[in-house]
C-alpha cells in the first residue's frame, strides 16, 4: 500500500452495488477492498485494518448492524469509521446504526458525490481525532519528562517498595 494512500473496505452482498462503490473509490484515489458478507468483512477488518468500512444493513447470515457490533467489539479494530448503507431504511433503523456505533449512514440509491462526502468526512474527523490524541500523549510525555514518575523509573522509596519486591 503507498504511503498517504487510504484503504476503504466495501462489505455488500450485492456484487454490482460493492463494485459501484469501489469505482467510485478507486477513482477518487482510495484503494479499495471487497467483501462479499459480513463474516469475511469482519475477517478483513481484523487482518488488514483499513482506513475506513462502507457497509450495506441488509444482508443474509451477518448484517451491518452485527459486523458493526463485532467491529466496535475489538479495541484493535473499534476506532475505524464505519459507514452504513441501506434502501430500507426507517427512523428505527437509523436510531439502531447510531446506537451500535455507526459514524454515517447512506441511504441508497446514492450518488457518487454523496459517498465522496460521507468518505472524505469521516476520514477527516479520524484525523482530527488521532492529531489531537497525539498532542495530548506528547503533552504527557513532556510532563513525564520533567516530573519522573518513581514508580516508572524504579526508584521506590517508602512503603510501596516492599510490596512490590
Amino acid at each position: 500500500m503507498q504511503a498517504g494512500v487510504k484503504t476503504i473496505l466495501v462489505i455488500d452482498d450485492t456484487e454490482d452495488v460493492r463494485n459501484l462503490i469501489a469505482s467510485v473509490l478507486t477513482s477518487y484515489g482510495f484503494t479499495a477492498r471487497e467483501a462479499p458478507n459480513g463474516q469475511l468483512g469482519v475477517q478483513m477488518i481484523a487482518e488488514e485494518k483499513p482506513d475506513l468500512v462502507i457497509c450495506d444493513v441488509n444482508m443474509p447470515a451477518m448484517g451491518g448492524y452485527e459486523t458493526l457490533a463485532a467491529v466496535r467489539e475489538s479495541s484493535h479494530t473499534a476506532t475505524i469509521p464505519f459507514i452504513l448503507t441501506t434502501g430500507l431504511v426507517g427512523r428505527d433503523g437509523f436510531r439502531r446504526g447510531m446506537v451500535c456505533g455507526a459514524d454515517d449512514y447512506l441511504v441508497k440509491p446514492f450518488t457518487p458525490h454523496e459517498l465522496i462526502e460521507a468518505v472524505m468526512s469521516r476520514l477527516v474527523r479520524q484525523s482530527d481525532v488521532q492529531l489531537e490524541a497525539d498532542k495530548r500523549a506528547q503533552k504527557l510525555h513532556e510532563y513525564a519528562a520533567r516530573y519522573p514518575f518513581p514508580e516508572l523509573t524504579g526508584k521506590f522509596h517508602g512503603t510501596i517498595a516492599p510490596v512490590l519486591a
